[in-house]
């Protein structure tokens, strides 16, 4: 299968309009802290496994690829990253925030109501509320992943250890065996 696919390399103080590249608020977010990434463009082919689906229209490998999801635990929302063919554990993504809960997975529509971005352009930078992140553990062996940027289609590859610095994350075993 063809898919179209871009990459543009954005410097920390290059502004990201000028590169034709769709501006949103997950890109302003890492250009305002200072954090450096590259920008993905692939054609968004509908629900369902988007995070492998832009693994292979980007030729990224996978596991380094990110999805964003949205969690329900004691009652407030949180967000939990796993690599594209990783399933998050309700029981460990409660236990890594410090609750004797199960986490439930948010339905789309509150999904986007507390994010700001639409499924499948969910992105964990400049959410419309500040929720806590839990990235699983596995993610750190890796030097640079890939994450939505805000817009379906749209990723961006940075540094690991700053993706865990600028969202403050919490890193845990939250995978299911």
């Amino acid at each position: 299968m063809y898919h179209m696919y871009t990459l543009v390399r954005v410097a920390v103080t290059e502004t990201i309009v000028a590169r034709g590249i769709p501006s949103t608020r997950a890109l302003l977010f890492l250009k305002e802290h200072g954090v450096a990434f590259d920008v993905h463009q692939y054609e968004y082919r509908g629900p369902g496994h988007v995070a492998q689906t832009a693994a292979a229209a980007i030729g990224a490998p996978p596991e380094a690829v990110i999805k964003t999801v949205v969690f329900m635990v004691d009652g407030d929302p949180v967000l939990a990253l796993m690599d594209a063919a990783g399933r998050v554990s309700v029981s460990r993504l409660a236990a890594a925030l410090g609750s004797k809960s199960r986490a439930a997975e948010c339905q789309p529509d509150d999904a986007e109501r507390f994010t700001g971005y639409q499924v499948g352009g969910i992105s964990p930078f400049g959410t419309r509320r500040r929720m806590p992140v839990v990235l699983d553990e596995l993610l750190t062996l890796l030097p640079r992943v890939f994450i939505n940027g805000g817009s379906r289609g749209l990723i961006v590859s940075l540094d690991t250890e700053d993706l865990i610095k600028v969202l403050d994350a919490v890193v845990a075993n939250i995978r299911t065996d």
